[in-house]
């Protein structure tokens, strides 16, 4: 009994009435900082289908596979050591008709579709020229990117965490006091495209009464635009 009298006297005499001092705060500053920047797309990639209708499958992927082997073989002609073509779609659908609410088979659906990546995009225009003069019906949106995305983001992010801690200074000594090492980080990169390209689709070749031989319709020039890439980045210091 005496022992526990003796620590509350103690205990008193650190802390009158029962309160202490609260440990010193740790001052921090939160910086925020972003950058933008339009870079000039490296990459498209096109999609192309070949579609056709009619009772008999076999007689269908045929047809499919003549014109899709021509168009592909006319475009490898033109691409480089960078540039490739894959297969991304084969697909057999029933189509069908409604009556009184009735469905009703009516024939089949046959779709070949294939992708062309290219790395020199002067030549965008006249892949798509090709491939309709083959007799593919639809081109899918052309699709532009950055191949080496990281290093762009990277190189940014890099600027953007230097104008951080440039800022962070500026503040720290407006403040009469300096910042000392980084207690937390938070960046993020985001890269969009600006571009949106229609699907284009070649009536002439959809036309199964359309004339062998007649030419198809110009595919005008189609300008990449830019991939505009956007950084920031979250930063808190310890002060001192």
């Amino acid at each position: 009994m005496k022992k526990i009298i003796a620590f509350a006297i103690c205990m008193f005499a650190f802390c009158p009435l029962g309160f202490c001092e609260e440990k010193e705060q740790i001052s921090t500053l939160n910086v925020d900082t972003s950058l933008t920047s339009d870079i000039m797309p490296d990459t498209a990639k096109i999609r192309f289908y070949v579609s056709n209708q009619g009772l008999n499958v076999q007689d269908l992927k045929e047809k499919n596979d003549k014109i899709a082997a021509k168009a592909i073989a006319d475009i490898k002609a033109k691409l480089n050591q960078y540039e490739q073509i894959k297969t991304i779609a084969f697909r057999i659908n029933n189509v069908y008709s409604y009556k009184d609410k009735v469905r009703i088979f009516q024939k089949y659906e046959v779709t070949n579709g294939f992708e062309v990546k290219l790395k020199d995009l002067s030549k965008i225009s006249e892949i798509i020229q090709i491939a309709t003069d083959a007799g593919v019906k639809r081109v899918d949106n052309v699709n532009f990117s950055i191949e080496n995305s990281q290093k762009v983001c990277n190189d940014l992010l890099a600027k953007t965490a230097k104008n951080a801690k440039e800022r962070a200074n500026v503040v720290a000594n407006s403040l009469d006091t300096q910042i000392l090492k980084v207690k937390s980080v938070n960046p993020y990169c985001s890269l969009t495209s600006g571009y949106s390209q229609p699907v284009y689709f070649n009536a002439k070749a959809m036309d199964s009464a359309s004339i062998e031989g007649e030419s198809r319709p110009v595919i005008e020039s189609i300008e990449p635009g830019t991939i505009n890439v956007k950084t920031s980045i979250n930063l808190v210091y310890y002060l001192k």
